[in-house]
């Protein structure tokens, strides 16, 4: 086994819940938290919803797991292991984790991995009532940024912003940056609001001028369709069919940046989709600009006098190499095709602590992916990217 200096792109996260004990009242009941009944002591998860859940599933079945969710999870609040596991959620058995700076120092180290952005639920989805993100999100930026503060040469920590309001997430997002806190988390996609709509703009203008890189992780969000409740999240084909088709959402996120403009005018604005693998990235870059340069749509225009319809000067695919990354666990086909999309667009994560993660077996994951490829290649992709787009000294 090949020892090498690992930074993890995906590295998840949460806040102890007694943080919740600093918001007011309604607030606090709908973020994690600890409950005193009489029997003892309840974790509550109200979990976030997906944006657009409501619509999608029904109001009666959105209330009805939100209901089940808030029933709680009887915890030791003595058991900080117990009680981070709880809140994590989704936790390997090999796992230890905690919620202080040094328990990811010694679990990264156990795993052989030298440095870690970490991601938060703010990469997921946004609370339905603005007011509770607009209070709840300075908070774990706070608690993070006081955890993590002397460790910044080896943490990333995620920025969560109020995404219900686009200005006051510039504000935050200015706040957190000046902590020293990155990259800005996203969802991979809200449907209320798709990332091309202008409103966005003043995000993406703040992000490219504090040299903040935006960070996207698969959800849920994409999978949310009548049908696919039946099936997708149900044990064994529905689970693996799910995860399959939420990772392969994530090309069209890359697509709005990428062929709306966005890229282009903001030259210096970094992006990484986490969690989502990269073995299509190759394809999609090839058909884009396929029908960038083609005849399709295109040809017909030139016919009627029009010039053709380019949003951007140059094909998709430049953009693509210049500014955006996916990460990936176990994907030898992206690696296979790395002449195809260049080695800056490929990070690695080992997704600690979950499930679907090769935590604590990093090394064994990555020597068997990469064999054959030159060392200096494989240290682009597990290493010296993640460094250089997040600011890590390690």
């Amino acid at each position: 086994m090949t020892k090498r200096p690992l930074i993890t792109a995906d590295c998840h996260i949460a806040p102890p819940p007694t943080l919740a004990d600093e918001l007011p009242e309604r607030i606090r009941s709908q973020v994690a938290h600890l409950e005193e009944r009489d029997d003892g002591v309840y974790l509550i998860r109200p979990d976030i919803l997906p944006e657009g859940a409501r619509e999608m599933m029904g109001a009666a079945s959105a209330d009805g797991m939100t209901a089940l969710l808030a029933q709680g999870l009887p915890v030791d609040p003595n058991d900080e292991a117990g009680l981070a596991r709880a809140v994590v959620a989704d936790v390997c058995a090999d796992a230890r984790v905690g919620f202080t700076a040094q328990s990811y120092i010694d679990e990264l180290e156990r795993d052989g991995v030298v440095g870690a952005v970490l991601i938060g639920a703010a990469a997921f989805s946004v609370h339905q009532d603005p007011e509770v993100d607009a209070v709840w999100t300075p908070l774990v930026n706070d608690w993070i940024h006081d955890e993590f503060k002397d460790h910044l040469d080896r943490f990333a920590p995620g920025i969560s912003l109020p995404l219900n309001d686009v200005e006051a997430s510039v504000k935050e997002l200015e706040r957190a940056a000046g902590l020293g806190l990155r990259p800005a988390l996203l969802p991979d996609v809200l449907p209320a609001r798709p990332y091309t709509d202008p409103a966005w703009e003043p995000l993406w203008e703040a992000a490219e001028s504090l040299g903040v890189p935006l960070m996207t992780h698969v959800g849920g969000a994409r999978a949310l369709y009548p049908w696919a409740l039946k099936t997708h999240f149900s044990p064994g084909q529905g689970a693996t069919t799910a995860f399959a088709l939420t990772s392969l959402g994530m090309g069209e996120t890359v697509c709005w940046f990428a062929c709306s403009g966005i890229l282009e005018r903001h030259p210096n604005l970094k992006i990484v989709m986490t969690e989502c693998s990269a073995g299509w990235l190759a394809w999609l870059m090839h058909f884009l600009d396929h029908h960038y340069s083609g005849r399709f749509g295109n040809e017909f225009l030139t016919d009627q006098g029009i010039p053709p319809m380019k949003a951007t000067e140059a094909p998709p695919s430049y953009y693509i190499k210049r500014q955006i990354a996916c990460t990936f666990m176990d994907d030898p086909v992206a690696i296979h095709n790395r002449e195809m999309t260049g080695l800056d667009c490929l990070m690695w994560g080992n997704d600690y602590p979950h499930q679907e993660g090769i935590f604590p077996d990093s090394h064994d994951w990555i020597d068997k992916q990469f064999s054959g490829v030159p060392d200096n290649e494989v240290m682009h992709i597990v290493h010296d990217n993640a460094a250089s787009v997040f600011g890590l000294s390690v």
